[in-house]
């Protein structure tokens, strides 16, 4: 039985005015526009810097506030975002914990960060915003390294969803087939098999009926998806077949709050390598609501534990 379609209504991206930061907006826009919904833009002024303790620590605030408004407010202006109907929202305090507040009061769908690239999550935009997010958003995280293109018109083409058949996998599926219908793109379904099995010829035929499953679960697309099955290490497969053909997006599963046990497992460091590492944008998803929308395909794909545990 189809799943029901993913309805974004609610876009949230946060920036701190970097260059690596900025080169996530068109991505934000695109999708507020392709879905019709609402973009937020959102600045965290992080206020540890300005408590001191000195007589002129709330002037710098204020000064670091007003000047935050005026470039969120050039921000909504410019071409990039266009006629996307936008709301600007300006806080300050601990930047994940605002961001948590933003995407709980507005109902956000999708937050999309930007990250810089360098030595992995561990030097990331907004300091450690986009890896607390993979690991505690309650909703999907788009994030856009520094490796993806800089171009307004973002097309999505070619988009590859990485499966090891988990729960946690699993709930990125809908999200998956839902952005290869809004934008017409060539979807690829891919498992990697993490070590020679006894039987590889039969794992592989396993493994390509299960990615069946998965597509017949979901309304046909204009074109069948793509089956691969590949043997190795999974985060360098991921990457290895997001590379060839080059894909404009990569969509993950990833468990959301109160999962640290589970990230700290072999499938979370698969997830932090392949946004760390990525030539496109990378969509994780996990949390409270995409675990509704894969309830349908854990009876499809089979609620089992990961292979790459």
């Amino acid at each position: 039985m189809p799943t029901g379609k993913v309805v974004l209504r609610n876009v949230l991206f946060a920036t701190d005015y970097s260059a690596a930061s900025m080169r996530a907006l068109p991505y934000a826009a695109n999708l507020a526009r392709e879905y019709g919904a609402k973009l937020y833009a959102s600045h965290v002024v992080p206020i540890g810097s300005y408590l001191v303790g000195d007589a002129q620590a709330k002037e710098r605030l204020r000064v670091a506030t007003a000047e935050a408004e005026s470039n969120l407010s050039e921000l909504v202006r410019s071409p990039v975002v266009g006629s996307v109907p936008t709301t600007m929202l300006l806080d300050n305090g601990d930047i994940w914990s605002v961001l948590q507040g933003f995407i709980e009061q507005y109902s956000v769908d999708v937050l999309v960060v930007g990250t810089t690239g360098r030595s992995g999550l561990g030097k990331v935009l907004l300091g450690s915003v986009a890896e607390e997010a993979i690991r505690e958003s309650p909703c999907p995280v788009l994030t856009v390294g520094p490796k993806t293109p800089a171009d307004v018109a973002i097309r999505l083409r070619n988009i590859l969803y990485a499966t090891d058949f988990s729960t946690d996998s699993l709930v990125a599926a809908p999200y998956a087939f839902s952005f290869a219908e809004k934008f017409q793109a060539r979807l690829t379904l891919l498992h990697v098999i993490p070590s020679l099995p006894e039987s590889p010829y039969l794992d592989a035929q396993m493994a390509r009926v299960r990615l069946g499953e998965i597509a017949s679960a979901h309304a046909p697309l204009a074109t069948a998806p793509n089956v691969v099955v590949e043997m190795g290490s999974p985060a360098n497969m991921v990457l290895k077949v997001a590379r060839d053909p080059e894909a404009d997006l990569v969509v993950i599963g990833a468990r959301g709050a109160g999962a640290l046990p589970r990230l700290a497992s072999h499938f979370g460091s698969i997830a932090h390598k392949v946004v760390s590492h990525a030539h496109c944008p990378v969509l994780t998803v996990g949390g409270p609501r995409a675990e509704s929308a894969g309830d349908t395909l854990n009876r499809a794909g089979g609620n089992t534990e990961s292979a790459a545990d």
